[in-house]
């Protein structure tokens, strides 16, 4: 009975715990994204690889040793540049990628370091309620109520908003569903 009781209380800890945790909302970091990849702090630039290419990584005898094999179209984040091998793009880890025709160097312009500088404010809620789809809405806790178009809104709720929520509005449900903005 005594293990029972125990066994109870720490599930109900637990379960409190979860939807203590869950409830609450905070605010997020925007990701900037520069073509297929993420912006981070301390990139200097992007290698996109044009013509198929290696990954390379500088071995004890200070020869170029293949990593892999790199696609065309693949894009990589470079954090440093070493002038020896006719030029090499360091792409964290020890590896890099050879400059040559084969790949495009290019370096973020001074609007997305601006982005990733100061980025939007955006609002994260891991509290779901369902909806009479299944689909689920996110309840935002301080987030505005008012937006001016699908855009705005698709922002704090990415799957649009059910009718009776505070943030719904007719002007943004379309097609009468009693769905605005969803997706």
């Amino acid at each position: 009975m005594k293990k029972k009781s125990v066994k109870l209380l720490i599930a109900m800890i637990l379960m409190f715990s979860f939807v203590f945790v869950n409830g609450t909302s905070m605010e997020a970091a925007s990701i900037v994204m520069w073509g297929k990849t993420e912006l981070k702090l301390g990139q200097i630039g992007k290698a996109t690889i044009v013509k198929d290419s290696t990954l390379v990584k500088i071995g004890e005898d200070g020869s170029l040793q293949t990593i892999r094999k790199l696609n065309k179209g693949d894009e990589y984040r470079v954090y440093s540049y070493k002038s020896t091998h006719n030029g090499l793009y360091g792409v964290g880890g020890g590896a890099y990628i050879q400059k040559n025709n084969n790949v495009l160097y290019e370096t973020p312009s001074k609007s997305k370091l601006a982005l990733l500088e100061n980025p939007p404010k955006t609002y994260v809620s891991t509290k779901l309620t369902k909806s009479e789809n299944g689909n689920g809405i996110e309840v935002v806790p301080g987030a505005p109520t008012k937006f001016q178009n699908c855009k705005e809104l698709n922002k704090v709720y990415p799957q649009g908003v059910k009718k009776g929520h505070p943030a719904y509005a007719s002007k943004h449900d379309r097609d009468k569903d009693n769905w605005a903005c969803e997706r």
